[in-house]
């Protein structure tokens, strides 16, 4: 009677559990264990609720593996070795989308939904879906994971909470703090000018982390970092000494625009004034994708 009542009872609980051969990811875990397999998602899952197991079906034909939150430092989609700035946007506290055109999230990662989709939760609180194609990264456990990918940070970048780089405290590289005062700042591509919210005083000293990359023509080889396209320079452009694609700012709807490009050092603010951010080009139509900025300002 009672092998009959666990085999039933592990029925009901396989039950709540559904494959769907659609997407495969990699569980890398907090010792550095990798597991890949097809996502499974958990039919139970209630809307805004944040559950504490999620699986991958392994061996077809066998039960799935089931994991825990805390087991798992990230969740990868697509292969390969994460960049260097991807491991430094790594928060203290909470996890971190990484999506495949390298746009980056901060939140919390809420399940994975019929195999191919991802729910999320974003720092405000909302929660959204998006398809698992365009998602490359989840980290769940960041210290784990720069453990698991050997990073020791950066320290010209500022990635900590409170300011500081990570493995140090108090001053960076620079002999200077800095605070994050714009996060997760959409430059659009097709757009002369971002407003960004964030009000500037002359001599402010600021720096930029833009993640991302923008497509400046149509047809092949238009793509850009921030840094823009080096040997596509030209008076037409606002910043000339930069790239066209490359990322600028300026202050003031009337004010002159200055280079920031893939330069994550410190940037000296020449006016006071509402701060703007653009992408260096003449002409808007023909554009498609954004960066994504953080915008620190030195104390």
């Amino acid at each position: 009677m009672a092998r009959r009542i666990l085999a039933a009872a592990v029925a009901i609980c396989l039950s709540g559990w559904a494959l769907h051969a659609a997407e495969r990811a990699t569980f890398i875990l907090t010792d550095g264990e990798r597991v890949s397999g097809t996502v499974v998602f958990h039919t139970n899952t209630r809307e805004n609720l944040i559950d504490n197991d999620f699986s991958l079906g392994v061996t077809p034909g066998q039960p799935e593996q089931i994991f825990h939150y805390d087991q798992v430092a990230v969740i990868d989609f697509m292969g390969g070795s994460p960049r260097n700035d991807e491991l430094a946007a790594l928060p203290d506290n909470g996890h971190l989308l990484v999506m495949r055109n390298g746009s980056t999230q901060r939140g919390h990662f809420v399940n994975m939904i019929g195999g191919d989709t991802v729910r999320w939760q974003d720092e405000n609180g909302s929660t959204r879906e998006m398809p698992i194609r365009d998602v490359g990264r989840i980290y769940l456990n960041p210290q784990a994971a720069r453990t698991v990918f050997h990073f020791r940070g950066n320290p010209n970048r500022n990635a900590g909470n409170n300011g500081a780089p990570y493995g140090r405290s108090g001053q960076n590289a620079y002999g200077r703090n800095f605070q994050i005062v714009g996060s997760n700042v959409q430059v659009q591509a097709n757009t002369p000018w971002t407003d960004t919210g964030v009000d500037v005083m002359q001599g402010d000293v600021m720096r930029f982390d833009a993640q991302g990359s923008v497509s400046f023509i149509q047809g092949s080889n238009n793509t850009t970092d921030a840094g823009g396209k080096n040997e596509m320079k030209g008076s037409q452009y606002p910043v000339s000494s930069l790239g066209v694609g490359a990322l600028i700012g300026k202050v003031g709807t009337n004010g002159t625009p200055f280079a920031i490009g893939s330069n994550r050092g410190p940037i000296t603010v020449p006016a006071t004034g509402r701060l703007y951010l653009g992408v260096n080009d003449d002409a808007f139509g023909d554009n498609s994708g954004a960066f994504t900025v953080t915008i620190m300002r030195g104390r």
